[in-house]
């Protein structure tokens, strides 16, 4: 009886080859390792022959397993392009890392962007702050990931630049006989160095007088007018809110869009230009 490659595990032989390992492909595929792993071993039952060896914390292809290679990617860009011309294209999920700063403005509009310019996926998000989302792109938990650099000094890469705010309470007042009281987030946050810089630069004191894990509880202790924030101004304030005045203007931020290992490039270019397309409808 012929022996019959399913285009399942040749989509697992190829993630593993672009991500760089079982984990990552398995995380790209939105499949267990196990699954990853049994559909190698199923290639490996059609072909009678090895096609990875693993190497330290990664894996290397053997001289069978590029030829499987070469003829999986052939097979199924074939397959693709079928389905596409026949008009059933199979929806793929992307998943997407976002920071919280704009979130009710860009996803909304990011989404609508991206179902229009790749039909074929349908975008599912993460929420989370930059450096849970650069371990989830490391780690291939995500495809791609929208993060912000407070720094603002990669403007050569960044795929739009937001002017950073000072955000009170619409009832707080500044006193000028004590040190600023600030609402920061809790470490590491790319937009603590950027407020205490500014600051000391105009010898302007301060205090931190409450950190916060997530925007939600940012929003809230600000809101009640323990201090003010340094946030990016992308959209509008939430109730309660408004941007401060009388202090320094601060520097802009950078929105960078990263993809994980062996991240489709044309996809990572499309969701970066409609990233740049958002923001420029909201700013």
């Amino acid at each position: 009886m012929p022996q019959v490659l399913d285009i399942a595990p040749l989509r697992s032989l190829v993630a593993v080859a672009d991500c760089g390992g079982f984990h990552r492909a398995a995380a790209a595929l939105h499949l267990s390792q196990s699954a990853v792993s049994q559909h190698l071993r199923k290639v490996e039952s059609v072909v009678g022959a090895p096609v990875v060896e693993r190497s330290g914390r990664g894996v290397l292809f053997t001289d069978m397993g590029q030829k499987v290679l070469r003829h999986a990617r052939t097979i199924l860009a074939a397959r693709d392009a079928a389905l596409d011309d026949l008009g059933a294209t199979e929806h793929r999920v992307l998943t997407v890392g976002a920071t919280e700063h704009g979130a009710d403005v860009m996803l909304p509009a990011l989404t609508s962007v991206l179902r229009d310019r790749l039909p074929d996926r349908r975008p599912r998000f993460r929420l989370d702050r930059n450096v849970s989302l650069a371990d989830a792109i490391d780690r291939g938990l995500v495809d791609l990931a929208i993060m912000l650099d407070g720094s603002g000094l990669d403007r050569a890469n960044a795929s739009g630049i937001v002017q950073l705010q000072w955000v009170s309470a619409r009832t707080f007042n500044i006193r000028q006989d004590e040190p600023l009281p600030l609402v920061i987030y809790a470490e590491p946050c790319t937009l603590r160095e950027p407020a205490f810089a500014i600051l000391e630069k105009h010898a302007i004191g301060y205090e931190v007088v409450a950190e916060s894990a997530d925007l939600a509880g940012l929003f809230a202790a600000v809101r009640t007018g323990l201090g003010l924030a340094l946030l990016p101004k992308i959209g509008k304030l939430p109730d309660g809110l408004c941007a401060a005045e009388g202090l320094p203007t601060p520097n802009c931020a950078s929105i960078l869009v990263r993809g994980r290992s062996g991240m489709d490039p044309d996809v990572l270019s499309t969701v970066d230009a409609a990233v740049r397309e958002v923001l420029s409808l909201e700013n």
